[in-house]
């Protein structure tokens, strides 16, 4: 039997050691004789596996780390004590946190929301999973969708939780807009179809013999069928914009002439009102732009500028020229928005005096459909205004400089 010497044994510890202190690489080595050659060799092969599946590991970690820091929705995990285990970018993102502050603090340090703290323990006590929608306030203002699982190791052993945090508040406030639309469309349908009604079973039921009464009833219920003409076509006209299906046919378009033949349609309704125009655009201003389109957003402002306007007002169409762009502004003199309002005024069915819009035949979509139609050639709208002292509305487009 051949014994193996204090050296070679020291040789051995030592080779050990350097592996107890994270050197996987390194391989155990005897100085001399080969009595623990057998044993030498079992260890290295079993180091040469541990390394193995230790790179294996540490490969799978990162894709993880990769996939959650990746991830839009918020990610956070908590031990059964329900301290912070991990979170991830977009949990910092959320809430504003840092992970270095929020890891190995309970959730409710690092998160001061009693709503998720209460999800958390109720799923570490029960061991199941909980989905439920928050609308938070603190530390922020958003809505979420929160998702959590309990983390289960062995025989229902709960060792933590796991918290998926997705953060819904813009499909709420689509959701939201959705409604609000079919709510203004009906009710701007209702309106004129419930004066047509009205009107038409007045002329069936024997109105129809009166022949002055019926005459005026069939010019209402034409004034209520226009309405709705205008109000179909301009909500055809949205739907076809905010398809993103809108085909533009660019082409270099002198604004100042389009504008004159815009003003030219409007003499009746300037004479009407006693509103004056004036067109400041310089004859020889050229933007790249679809011409049809860029007319409907004139005569949408236009409109607007006469309905609105005071009688024996004005209208001045100027422009400013800056980095390669020209801004269009149409000013009136009338009414002007309250401040709250001007935020708002794009956006569809909005209106700052609903009786008087309805009462001046306005769809509420013009504006929203001047907004989508700029934006669609790339530029920008915008509205400056003061309660009774006028308004102007202005747009951004791309100008063409004129050649030598």
């Amino acid at each position: 039997m051949i014994f193996a010497t204090n050296k070679q044994i020291k040789s051995l510890i030592t080779g050990l050691d350097k592996i107890s202190q994270d050197s996987l690489n390194e391989k155990v080595e005897l100085s001399s004789g080969i009595s623990l050659s057998p044993l030498v060799s079992a260890i290295n092969n079993l180091i040469g596996a541990f390394t193995k599946r230790i790179a294996f590991l540490e490969q799978e970690n990162k894709k993880s780390v990769a996939i959650l820091d990746n991830m839009i929705e918020g990610v956070l995990a908590i031990d059964k004590d329900a301290k912070v285990i991990s979170i991830n970018p977009a949990t910092e993102n959320i809430f504003g946190i840092k992970k270095s502050e929020a890891e190995g603090r309970y959730l409710l340090e690092a998160i001061r929301n009693n709503d998720i703290a209460e999800i958390a323990n109720k799923v570490l006590t029960s061991g199941g999973f909980i989905s439920q929608e928050l609308s938070l306030v603190w530390p922020v203002q958003r809505i979420f969708s929160i998702n959590a699982s309990a983390i289960i190791i062995g025989e229902r052993s709960i060792s933590g939780c796991l918290i998926v945090i997705h953060d819904i508040t813009e499909i709420r406030k689509l959701e939201a807009m959705r409604r609000e639309f079919v709510a203004n469309v009906s009710h701007e349908l209702k309106t004129p179809l419930t004066s047509i009604k009205g009107f038409v079973e007045t002329l069936l039921e024997g109105a129809i013999e009166d022949r002055e009464n019926s005459r005026n009833f069939l010019e209402i219920i034409h004034e209520h069928t226009i309405r709705l003409d205008g109000l179909i076509n301009d909500l055809l006209s949205l739907a076809y914009l905010e398809s993103k299906a809108l085909a533009l046919n660019l082409e270099k378009t002198n604004i100042s002439q389009l504008l004159d033949k815009v003003l030219e349609g409007f003499k009746s309704q300037f004479k009407a009102k006693g509103v004056s125009a004036e067109n400041q655009l310089p004859g020889e201003l050229f933007v790249n732009a679809d011409s049809a389109k860029i007319e409907q957003v004139l005569v949408n402002l236009v409109d607007n500028a006469i309905k609105f306007n005071r009688s024996q007002g004005t209208i001045n169409i100027s422009h400013q020229d800056f980095d390669g762009k020209v801004k269009i502004i149409v000013e009136d003199t009338g009414m002007g928005i309250p401040e709250k309002d001007l935020a708002r005024i794009f956006e569809r069915f909005y209106r700052v005096d609903k009786a008087r819009s309805r009462e001046l035949g306005g769809t509420g979509l013009g504006l929203s459909i001047v907004k989508h139609i700029i934006e669609a050639h790339g530029g920008s709208v915008g509205v400056e205004s003061l309660e009774g002292a006028g308004s102007k509305f202005w747009f951004i487009l791309l100008k063409v400089i004129k050649e030598a």
